[in-house]
């Protein structure tokens, strides 16, 4: 008989007990889950533990075991700490192959890498650029953005005005306004933008 994957809202916070230090694991795993759109069932599948088990764990009726607690917090990409919020990432490094990075081929002679650290809450791009290339559409979107060009020379274009950019300088400005990047140069040119809310 397969467990029910009912929907286990998390306890209401009154029922925190402010002296323990430290969230419910059950709200966190239903803040977590909910947020990647993940059901009880898949959750259950990748940490072995019981579906039943976790939603009354989100209910607030029962507790959790450390061990249990680790596979748990593996499922979202998280240690123990960084689960309950004692840290915003986790113990042991977290490694991200380049060729697990999203390519993305933005214009010709435009190539990005994505870099997703969801746990840290924002995005890393490299952007690589061959001579005389450039985004063709501007850009726009919510948060900021920190650039800095690693190879080579570029143009930001930021609202209208142009601002020349070379190795080891940085630009950091609001997202809202449009902004693009082009490469006017007979060198290949490299940045590297962090992006304070996702976009790809």
């Amino acid at each position: 008989m397969t467990d029910p994957d009912p929907a286990a809202p998390p306890p209401p916070p009154g029922s925190r007990d402010p002296e323990l230090g430290f969230p419910p694991p059950g709200e966190v795993l239903h803040r977590l889950r909910t947020r990647r759109g993940m059901s009880l069932r898949q959750v259950a599948a990748e940490c072995g533990l019981s579906v039943s088990f976790l939603a009354s764990l989100e209910r607030g009726e029962t507790d959790i075991a450390l061990e249990r607690l680790g596979r748990l917090a593996k499922v979202f990409d998280h240690d123990v700490g960084s689960f309950l919020g004692f840290s915003r990432g986790r113990a042991t490094p977290s490694l991200y192959p380049r060729e697990k990075q999203e390519v993305l081929h933005r214009a010709p002679g435009v190539v990005y890498r994505v870099l997703r650290a969801p746990e840290l809450g924002y995005q890393v791009v490299t952007g690589d650029f061959a001579p005389h290339s450039a985004l063709v559409d501007d850009l726009q979107h919510e948060g900021s953005d920190l650039i800095t060009v690693t190879r080579g020379a570029l143009v930001a274009r930021y609202n209208g005005v142009d601002h020349q950019l070379r190795t080891g300088d940085y630009v950091q400005w609001s997202a809202g306004h449009p902004h693009s990047f082009r490469n006017d140069t007979d060198e290949p040119a490299q940045m590297i933008a962090v992006l304070f809310s996702s976009l790809y």
